[in-house]
């Protein structure tokens, strides 16, 4: 005798929401490759950028880890809990993703203020709105993700250290910074350079912070 099995609302819901995220996510990694090509196309067509240059942005690197943990989570697929270092990776490169593209806004305000003119090509656009707006929603209503503890915000502070210490040794050596708030020459000295990453490392700890918070708000479950 077989017995037929009805699912609640709640079931067939769930079940949508897996497969609306496998196909969100297989198209935000499509869009963010493309983009981060089209990025590029300065140190491949025009030859007017050093890809050694390209790769020191934290908006390319940020982007770079987003692609490889969209590989990973389509990989791993929808069907079991996340472990938590999985989703405590989410929280963090969401949180650089969204410290980038609050940045690149800071940036352009800052231009428009000074009379500058500002070009942002789509791709840029991409980069530091479109992907950053993705992340937040995968986040949060992705299922499966787990609850993470509070002292997870103090370990998003550890790639933007060894970023700034990278940055601040590179830049002297070849004559060239990724952002003018790390250039000592610009921002006045050491000092203030120190100042802007004290803002941008309260940023961080704050996007990460919210990021844990939503990470204890009710999900859907996974499974089949």
């Amino acid at each position: 005798m077989h017995v037929a099995l009805k699912l609640s609302p709640l079931d067939r819901a769930g079940g949508f929401v897996k497969v609306l995220f496998v196909v969100l996510r297989i198209a935000a990694l499509v869009t963010t490759a493309v983009a981060l090509v089209s990025r590029a196309d300065c140190v491949f067509a025009s030859g007017g950028c050093r890809a050694s240059n390209l790769l020191s942005y934290f908006t390319i690197e940020s982007n770079i880890a987003f692609v490889a943990l969209l590989v990973l989570m389509l990989a791993r697929g929808l069907r079991r809990p996340e472990r938590e270092w999985l989703t405590a990776l989410r929280a963090l490169i969401t949180a650089y993703l969204v410290v980038s593209g609050v940045t690149f806004v800071a940036l352009i305000v800052n231009a428009g203020l000074a009379d500058y003119v500002f070009l942002v090509p789509t791709s840029e656009k991409v980069l530091h709105f479109a992907v950053p707006s993705y992340a937040i929603l995968d986040f949060v209503f992705a299922p499966g993700r787990r609850r993470l503890h509070w002292n997870t915000v103090w370990v998003s502070l550890l790639f933007p250290l060894v970023y700034g210490v990278y940055t601040l040794v590179r830049g002297p050596a070849v004559g060239w910074y990724p952002y003018i708030f790390l250039d000592p020459a610009w921002a006045g000295s050491y000092s203030a350079v120190g100042v802007y990453a004290a803002i941008l490392a309260g940023v961080i700890l704050a996007v990460s912070a919210a990021l844990i918070a939503a990470s204890r708000l009710p999900a859907v479950p996974p499974g089949d």
